[in-house]
């Protein structure tokens, strides 16, 4: 039997997507923070992104992946405070990026792909909000702060303009992550095949990943309410097929995060579902007389029928 406390901090880095190795994304996460905090410094878009380390970085993630493929399940990456969020989603959606196109056959571009998933959101550290304020799309701040904050995608190609090794593909996602099939996203209200289709792969997983986020801090939907909503996005808000093919190899649930379930429980998920990522199979956890929460024997696949009706509520 596991003892563990739930209470306990854990380390940035500790719980991801499983499939890529910890010195990968520990790297990726300080290459970001560093290249944030260098353009907040110098306050405009003059600052040469690092080339050779984020291909190393992608390289890592795309060999990762592509070992695990074709049943690779990746989730996202459990962090606790929300001002982590900017260095920790910009690795998630670069994986989740590689591994929806390389379950839609692309293979030559994914270099470029996922350097424009890591840098898709470089731009807000030239936008004086809170970090958490990209997955909140906004929520809460002035008319004036909104419009300055959706000019990053703009700002972010700047940024890009200082490196001649940086291709127009991922100059494309980073300026387009932002559009919308059916016309409504920003900033320049792309609609179809005006949006190019490496963007519209980042722009999933951007969406995907800033939701199941917010899933978390705001308990604004469920995870699986998260899922619903990209399903019924798929076709007006986002690529039918790119919602497809990721909802087949990214999950909304982390392996060894707590879930608190609709019964009330607390479980741990101990293994992901493919076909149905919304239903893992986890343990449930108990905590004894010292407050301390242990393992319990009983382990549950949310993806039997016995178990239809449990659902998980919400990440703890």
């Amino acid at each position: 039997m596991t003892t563990f406390v739930l209470a306990e901090v854990v380390p940035l880095v500790a719980r991801g997507t499983g499939i890529v190795p910890d010195d990968v994304r520990n790297r990726a996460i300080r290459i970001m923070q560093d290249l944030l905090s260098q353009l907040r410094e110098a306050g405009d878009p003059a600052v040469e992104p690092p080339y050779d380390d984020l291909v190393e970085v992608v390289e890592g993630i795309k060999s990762s992946v592509s070992k695990a493929s074709p049943n690779v399940l990746v989730s996202w990456t459990l962090f606790d405070e929300p001002d982590e969020y900017e260095c920790v989603h910009p690795f998630d959606v670069a994986v989740f990026s590689v591994a929806i196109a390389l379950a839609m056959g692309e293979k030559a571009r994914i270099q470029d792909i996922g350097l424009g998933a890591l840098l898709h959101d470089v731009g807000m550290a030239l936008v004086p909000v809170a970090p958490e304020a990209s997955y909140t799309e906004g929520e809460g701040l002035s008319p004036d702060k909104a419009k300055q904050m959706r000019t990053h995608p703009e700002l972010g190609v700047k940024v890009l303009r200082q490196h001649p090794r940086i291709s127009a593909f991922t100059k494309a996602i980073v300026a387009q992550h932002h559009e919308r099939m059916d016309g409504s996203g920003y900033p320049r209200g792309l609609r179809g095949s005006d949006i190019h289709p490496f963007s519209r792969i980042v722009a999933c997983a951007d969406a995907y990943s800033s939701m199941l986020v917010r899933s978390r801090f705001q308990r604004h939907m469920t995870p699986g309410e998260v899922v619903d909503y990209m399903m019924s996005a798929a076709g007006f808000e986002f690529d039918k097929d790119v919602v497809r093919a990721m909802l087949g190899c990214v999950s909304p649930f982390p392996e060894g995060a707590f879930v608190r379930l609709s019964t009330g429980e607390l479980a741990a998920v101990e293994r992901l579902s493919r076909g149905m990522v919304t239903r893992p199979v986890v343990r449930l956890v108990k905590q004894e007389a010292d407050g301390v929460w242990v393992e319990t024997s009983t382990e549950m696949d949310l993806a039997r029928p016995e178990h239809q009706t449990t659902l998980i509520t919400a990440i703890e």
